[in-house]
């Protein structure tokens, strides 16, 4: 979805159908950006958002793990079960465990031998070298927040680890990386702590990464959160702005979310290419950025935005047909799709390309 973003045809379509109705973050910086890798925060502060998540919510949902709502224990994961039996997976946490060239004979032997084989991959194929395991004793502590949210500094360092870092005796440098760790777990502690302040953290239901259907062969995304109705994005920038590039993204989620409900509920279109979860995804009402370091979510009301309904099923048609253009080297026969998506609302925009 990034890169189907980047077309300029497609901003103009979105800027000009549905220009940026965002607010800015009204609060001051909370949380200073130390310096460190945008990546590994962005990743731990949304490993913290799913583990709090996990803590105030009823019932979750992975959608490329769990096939329904009806969670059984026979899904093969493990649950936490309280005293109002929340259907709640177990977290594992995961850290850095070397990389794959280090231990095989064949294949790349370093980074640049394995960003070579990886120029050569489509970017939806990219592979990492990097090779994970779980931490059994940061599983426990993390797990252990979920049921009696006790021992948040535990919770911190484990999310720290999730996301890459590796501490200072596993790495021999001259610079001081216990300084640098100090650092960070105060930052990711701060943020932590301006998180558990939120409202939008408590729900009933939350789905995880929800990539909305999988559709691949039509447009691939993966969100962070659904909260009930609420699609929240979580941002790590110390700038307040709500930027047209975060209202896009938005907004594309939204339609993604809307095609997998549309395309759920039509008895034509095949299951093909689809993630593991066959329910339908939940209506969503709001959409919005969790600004971290001001502690602030801003959310755009989708009622007041869209009070055309012809308006608006004719940008979904033309963001679904512009989107199988992108893909029609993909060899897949659309005409299902179109007659759910498109073809109802013909108009002279309309590609007309053989799908395949």
């Amino acid at each position: 979805m990034t890169d189907f973003i980047q077309i300029d045809e497609v901003r103009h379509e979105i800027d000009s159908t549905y220009p940026d109705p965002g607010t800015d973050a009204s609060r001051d910086l909370s949380v200073p950006n130390n310096g460190y890798s945008h990546k590994l925060i962005g990743q731990t502060v949304e490993f913290l958002c799913k583990v709090w998540l996990y803590r105030n919510c009823e019932e979750v949902i992975r959608p490329s793990i769990h096939s329904s709502r009806e969670l059984e224990d026979d899904d093969g994961d493990k649950w936490i079960r309280g005293a109002r039996y929340r259907k709640i997976p177990e977290v594992t946490v995961t850290v850095f465990d070397g990389k794959k060239w280090e231990d095989r004979d064949s294949g790349p032997s370093n980074q640049n031998e394995w960003d070579v084989m990886n120029e050569d991959r489509p970017d939806w194929d990219q592979r990492s070298p990097v090779q994970w395991a779980e931490n059994e004793d940061l599983s426990k502590i993390v797990n252990q927040f979920i049921e009696t949210g006790m021992n948040t500094d535990g919770v911190v360092k484990a999310a720290l680890l999730n996301a890459g870092w590796q501490p200072p005796d596993a790495i021999q440098t001259w610079i001081n990386r216990e300084a640098i760790e100090n650092e960070l777990l105060h930052e990711i502690e701060e943020l932590f702590r301006l998180l558990r302040t939120q409202e939008w953290g408590t729900g009933e239901v939350v789905f995880e990464k929800p990539r909305f259907g999988h559709f691949r062969h039509i447009l691939p995304g993966e969100g962070d959160f659904i909260v009930d109705d609420l699609l929240v994005d979580i941002k790590t920038t110390e700038r307040k702005s709500f930027t047209n590039a975060f209202w896009r993204q938005l907004l594309l989620y939204y339609v993604l979310n809307d095609v997998q409900r549309e395309l759920y509920d039509s008895e034509t279109v095949s299951r093909s290419g689809r993630e593991l979860f066959n329910g339908k995804y939940p209506e969503i009402t709001r959409v919005g950025i969790y600004f971290s370091r001001h502690g602030e979510l801003q959310t755009v009301d989708i009622s007041e935005l869209i009070d055309d309904t012809d308006r608006y099923e004719e940008f979904r048609a033309w963001i679904v047909d512009r989107a199988i253009e992108e893909n029609r080297h993909a060899q897949i026969n659309y005409s299902a799709i179109r007659g759910v998506l498109t073809e109802p609302y013909d108009y002279e925009r309309q590609q007309s390309l053989f799908d395949f």
